[in-house]
């Protein structure tokens, strides 16, 4: 790779006070076992190593010790009363691969425990992708990412990455053959997806592990694949549009050796390893262990439907999960055909749901729909491919709860046929329910702490009463529900002007999931571009607007609800706005056709003010709206929109901001 690696031996020590210590001892090298949170490391100034307990040992108290080439890093202490304990620390972050090795002590026990570990060091790059093995989500752009997308085949169609992305669906993955005269093919999709926003789980089968659909490559010898794989690798490791790498497809079906993809992921990961490799199983899924060591991410694909019950799905995650956690993310491939070969129907739309929503809830941070070609070939019903892209944004909504690393407060349901499961995010309790069965189900859910008030059905707009921690309501056959609990009152969110004259200012009107409720949209000429609720990033509140403009001059318009504008009045008009890279992006800010400031966005929150005067003239229409768009190729977030009339200003301005900061 043209790089060097510092190697440096770190161990851990769990330490017992001195008269607990015995020094002929038995040792175990199995039963405790380490590993990095981050696959990786670059721009962080910590670290967080994860240890492992056996269940028989959560109890028992630990002391913990880290030592770097002989330098103590940090100590911990206490009784662990969970499988997983984490320990942060400072760490000196230049490029290297330092091993670690665990030796532990447990109060009450004579044997000496032993483990090791890599935490590995890389350069920071732009379009790096780590895995998080806490939460099981992925780190893209240095934020949160959870993928929510479908297999397609190829050619890529022109138009499917835009018609897919305007849907809240955030990756693909082609089936394809790496031949060198098709490469321009995928080249041009790949920049397509990159300006849309649009991730791609990039499929290497035919050069790789070999499997799925139409990935084999007549003629060509071992060593002219190998030098093919190479080549691909090398050609789109630093293309923003990367997310992973997909090496084989169901080897335990094809009984593909294990030690035969060991050798495959070594080698991508030499030559690439600022992106995850993944593998997908299918049944017996649990299989999977045996290629452990060849994967960072662990898919199945269970298709269930219409001879097996749906519960499948759920079940194959839960199991993954319980076999992967806290080591391998797990990724969940449902079934979104049917009608030929062993399956004699397509899912419905509410399978499709409670298989989806069963496989969150039991532990997947990855959907992976098998498959879609559009328009309506694959899934046949539009429908049902309709729900999916509902999933999407509702998915989209949930990311900072469902990769949380904090602990939450537990749930549980009254009934067999429902599963729930909870997250806590920020002072606010999601709970997730899903019906497992083809009948309506009332549900109760007992949380794990006397809360009361109202829980916000996220996707319905409507409330439910919670006393004493018990909630119930009614689910729908197969279908889902997600409610929000707020737990304090202290956050600390910016303030709007008290004369704002922007309904809804903050997005936070949730009436249709993902889009912003008051404005219309306006196309500016290309299909692509698209205008999110984000939860991930806001300044106040729990969201912001974000805007992927894929070509220069031809953004979306949103024009917010109208309000009565003034002959002869000015306006003060004010937003908060960040882009994702620091690289040169604007955006501009409308009132009507009166005036129109255009500001360079920067990487952090700031906040823009301009002000616009209304011309007095006897024609003036009686309403008016700010305008808000983004010319500039590129990614932007947008915050508290405010408009005020400048006679309103010193009454209603935010404090914060200086009258120098007007133009």
């Amino acid at each position: 790779m043209g790089r060097r690696f510092k190697i440096l031996v770190c161990t851990l020590f769990i330490i017992l006070p001195a008269e607990q210590r015995v020094f002929s001892q038995h040792v175990d090298s199995t039963s405790f076992t380490l590993n990095s949170r981050l696959s990786f490391y670059s721009y962080e100034n910590s670290a967080e190593m994860l240890l492992h307990v056996p269940q028989n040992m959560i109890y028992n108290r630990l002391g913990v010790s880290l030592v770097s080439g002989g330098n103590e890093l940090i100590t911990w202490e206490g009784v662990p009363g969970k499988k997983i304990v984490r320990i942060k620390f400072s760490f000196d972050l230049v490029p290297s691969i330092n091993k670690i090795n665990a030796t532990i002590k447990v109060s009450g026990k004579s044997t000496i425990y032993y483990s090791s570990a890599e935490l590995i060091i890389l350069g920071y790059k732009p379009n790096e992708v780590k895995t998080d093995r806490f939460t099981g989500g992925l780190i893209v752009n240095k934020r949160q990412f959870f993928p929510f997308g479908f297999y397609t085949y190829t050619p890529v169609h022109t138009t499917l990455p835009e018609e897919e992305v305007v849907k809240g669906f955030n990756m693909i993955s082609p089936y394809q053959r790496i031949l060198p005269e098709t490469f321009p093919a995928r080249k041009e999709y790949m920049d397509r997806c990159a300006r849309l926003g649009l991730k791609v789980h990039y499929n290497l089968l035919s050069v790789s592990g070999g499997g799925g659909v139409s990935s084999k490559l007549e003629g060509l010898s071992d060593l002219q694949k190998k030098e093919l794989l190479i080549s691909e690798i090398k050609a789109f490791r630093d293309h923003p549009a990367l997310l992973a790498w997909y090496i084989a497809d169901e080897p335990n079906g094809f009984k593909i050796k294990p030690d035969s993809l060991i050798k495959i992921f070594r080698m991508v990961r030499e030559l690439d390893p600022w992106h995850p490799v993944s593998i997908v199983f299918m049944a017996p899924f649990i299989s999977s262990r045996q290629y452990a060591d060849a994967l960072d991410i662990v898919m199945a694909d269970p298709y269930p439907v219409p001879d097996s019950p749906v519960t499948m799905t759920g079940d194959a995650a839960g199991q993954l999960a319980g076999e992967f956690g806290g080591r391998k993310p797990v990724w969940i491939v449902p079934q979104a055909f049917g009608g030929g070969e062993w399956w004699g129907r397509e899912p419905s739309l509410q399978e499709l749901r409670s298989m989806t929503y069963q496989s969150i809830i039991k532990g997947a941070r990855g959907i992976q729909y098998f498959v879609r070609q559009g328009l309506n070939l694959f899934p046949k019903s539009t429908a049902a491919w309709g729900e999916c892209g509902r999933m999407a944004v509702e998915i989209a909504e949930l990311a900072p709860w469902l990769l949380s690393d904090e602990e939450t407060i537990s749930v549980r349901s009254g009934s067999s046929s429902i599963i729930a499961s909870s997250a806590l995010h920020d002072g606010q309790l999601i709970i997730m329910a899903v019906n497992k069965t083809n009948s309506p189900q009332r549900a109760d859910l007992s949380i794990a702490k006397p809360l009361s008030g109202m829980a916000k059905v996220l996707f319905e707009n409507r409330n439910v009463s919670l006393s004493g921690g018990f909630l119930s309501d009614q689910l729908s056959a197969f279908g889902s529900q997600v409610y929000l609990i707020g737990l304090k009152n202290d956050r600390e969110d910016k303030k709007p002007w008290t004369e704002n004259l922007i309904r809804d200012p903050g997005f936070e009107d949730f009436s249709s999931p993902g889009v912003p409720a008051s404005c219309y949209a306006r196309g500016g000429g290309d299909r692509g571009a698209t205008y999110f609720l984000d939860s991930r990033e806001h300044i106040e509140g729990n969201h912001s607007i974000r805007m992927i403009t894929p070509t220069d001059n031809q953004s979306v318009k949103l024009r917010f609800f109208p309000f009565n504008g003034r002959n002869g009045a000015a306006y003060y008009i004010s937003v908060w706005a960040k882009a994702d890279q620091d690289k040169t992006e604007y955006f501009e800010i409308s009132l009507g056709d009166y005036g129109s400031t255009r500001f360079e966005l920067t990487g952090e929150w700031k906040e823009y003010v301009t002000n616009i005067t209304i011309p007095y003239y006897n024609d003036q229409p009686p309403k008016t709206n700010v305008i808000l768009q983004m010319p500039s190729a590129g990614v932007a977030w947008f915050d508290m929109l405010q408009a005020v009339e400048s006679a309103d200003i010193n009454r209603s301005i935010n404090p914060e901001l200086s009258l120098n900061d007007l133009n």
